[in-house]
């Protein structure tokens, strides 16, 4: 057995070497026009459907004209038959139109939504640790799903939309212009000033909707922690203290709701009332033209009433798509703020290794704003296959130290080598399947006990997964349970011990078969005679594996190839 004593003076950490760069995440419209890429075809057929059901739309008041002048007035019997069931025939195949392209529309939706967030979740999974203890919970879920829905409502369904509704809106112009250009040019006049009111409007629109998401992502990440800790609060007698910052946060969350939504119904009201005073207008200046001798004939006049009429559902919904945008903007900058977090560094390296031999040279790091270096000049060497004590004082940088072997934090300096290859070299995922850790707090899920074992290897055979479980120490409570390894074990396995919670997380590492185990304080539930029994168990499944152990008690050194104790200067 070899003892290394380590100090890490309390010195400058020396000039930081650079890390392999993560991959720069490509622009944000270049990845919302990725994501709906492979849905063109089927956008380009939207399109067209919904080109159908303009030129359906505008049909109708056309077909009314015809209807009233030449049939009802002129009392033509089959003119009334014949324009009847042709407006009867476009308005079935109008709901066909329709029904197609919402089937179509729903499905390219869906598609593109879960596309995205497909991609974001798995850039979410490359974050380093840092990054969750700074993340409220909260806020990280509403990202993924409330902002990134509204992108991808916007995305999809608002452009669409707005492609409709301005076909629609511009050939209701064309019609109209050609049947009275007088009339025409009335409501081209109220549609200005309905520009210029909205034009007020709209800027603060977004400010209100920008005030109201905060408040709202405030209050979901308030509940999000505040159910996450329920114990915490009752232990405390918190409830009450609990429930009236709530009630404070429902009250911002109100207040800002209310402003918007009012500014909102003031953007949806104005072009209501617009196209309210064009009918009107209509009305009293066609029949005054029609009493001073202009050649407008009463079914003129009803066909030109109701185009307009008709033009205020692309009006109201190019407004919406306004306001809507309004909130995606928020949005966008969330996601794209998330997006563009660097992860943990995927080499493009296909190296591997069947060899725990470890080499570190000249370590080096120091945490922001810390006024002392974890460490400066860290060299040493963990033979291939040794089992390994490493030992210090609380905050000298142990778990700092395995956070670097496992590639959850970059040293800032020196290399680490496994097997005579630089760990950054070694593609992550290949490198995690070799170097395996077992933390203090163990990390389980809502699913069975058998489900969480096999979690990192499920193609794990029935013999590999007992002798796992017998090493592990899972067998000596499987049994007792009602469904043994089938048994559903709770929210972050709720439902068991400490201690059996740790065996489960340690039950699953080594059905990995790593080359280098790294238990961080992974067994410190156990008593001691089971921590020792445990270890030797370990020792006899992975001889070959290098396995290294951080614990604060006082272990049998005997039991040990090498020990590292680790030590600031001075101390």
């Amino acid at each position: 057995m070899r003892t290394d004593t380590l100090d890490f003076p309390a010195g400058e950490a020396p000039a930081a070497s650079q890390p392999t760069a993560p991959a720069t995440p490509a622009g944000l419209r270049e990845w919302i026009v990725a994501s709906l890429r492979p849905e063109y075809p089927a956008l380009l057929l939207i399109l067209l459907l919904s080109v159908v059901a303009v030129l359906a739309g505008l049909a109708q008041p056309y077909l009314t004209k015809a209807l009233i002048d030449a049939g009802i007035l002129a009392r033509d019997r089959d003119t009334i038959v014949l324009v009847g069931g042709s407006m009867a025939a476009l308005a079935f195949a109008s709901l066909g139109v329709g029904f197609a392209c919402r089937r179509v529309h729903v499905a390219v939706s869906a598609r593109v939504l879960h596309r995205m967030r497909e991609d974001l979740f798995a850039h979410v999974l490359t974050l380093r640790p840092a990054f969750f203890s700074r993340m409220r919970q909260g806020d990280l879920l509403t990202r993924l799903e409330g902002d990134l829905g509204e992108v991808q409502r916007f995305a999809v369904d608002a452009l669409l939309s707005a492609v409709s509704s301005s076909l629609t809106l511009i050939g209701t112009v064309i019609v109209l212009s050609a049947m009275n250009a007088k009339l025409a040019l009335l409501l081209a006049v109220l549609i200005v000033i309905n520009s210029l009111a909205l034009t007020w409007i709209r800027p603060r629109i977004e400010v209100l909707s920008k005030r109201a998401r905060e408040a709202g992502v405030d209050m979901s990440s308030f509940l999000v922690e505040r159910v996450g800790r329920v114990r915490c609060v009752q232990t405390h007698l918190a409830e009450d203290q609990e429930l009236d910052r709530l009630k404070g946060y429902h009250g911002v969350l109100r207040q800002r709701l209310i402003d918007a939504q009012l500014f909102g119904y003031l953007g949806g009201a104005i072009p209501n009332l617009v196209l309210s005073l064009a009918v009107i207008g209509i009305f009293v200046f066609g029949a005054l033209a029609m009493l001073g001798g202009e050649a407008l004939t009463l079914g003129t006049l009803v066909a030109f009433a109701t185009y307009v009429q008709r033009a205020s559902a692309p009006v109201h919904s190019l407004m919406g798509i306004y306001m809507q945008w309004q909130r995606v903007k928020v949005g966008l900058e969330r996601v794209d703020a998330l997006r563009t977090i660097d992860g943990a560094s995927h080499a493009p390296g296909t190296q591997t290794f069947r060899n725990g031999d470890i080499v570190i040279h000249g370590l080096a790091h120091r945490y922001a704003d810390a006024p002392l270096g974890l460490f400066e000049g860290f060299d040493c060497h963990i033979g291939q296959g040794n089992k390994v004590w490493l030992r210090g004082p609380s905050g000298v940088g142990k778990s700092s130290l395995i956070d670097m072997l496992h590639r959850q934090l970059e040293p800032q300096a020196g290399t680490l080598c496994i097997a005579g290859r630089d760990i950054r070299s070694v593609a992550l995922k290949s490198y995690r399947e070799h170097v395996v850790l077992v933390a203090q707090t163990p990390e389980l899920f809502s699913c069975s006990l058998l489900d969480n074992i096999r979690y990192g290897r499920p193609s794990a055979t029935d013999a590999e997964l007992q002798a796992v479980i017998d090493a592990s120490g899972v067998a000596r409570f499987a049994s007792r349970l009602s469904d043994g390894l089938d048994t559903l074990i709770g929210t972050g396995g709720s439902l068991l011990s400490g201690g059996e919670r740790q065996r489960v997380a340690l039950a699953r590492a080594l059905l990995m078969a790593p080359d280098v185990l790294i238990l961080d304080e992974g067994t410190s539930s156990f008593d001691e005679a089971l921590e020792a029994e445990t270890l030797a168990a370990v020792d006899r499944l992975l001889p070959r594996a290098t396995r290294i152990v951080v614990s604060h008690r006082a272990l049998d050194e005997r039991d040990f190839d090498q020990i590292i104790d680790i030590r600031r200067s001075g101390a």
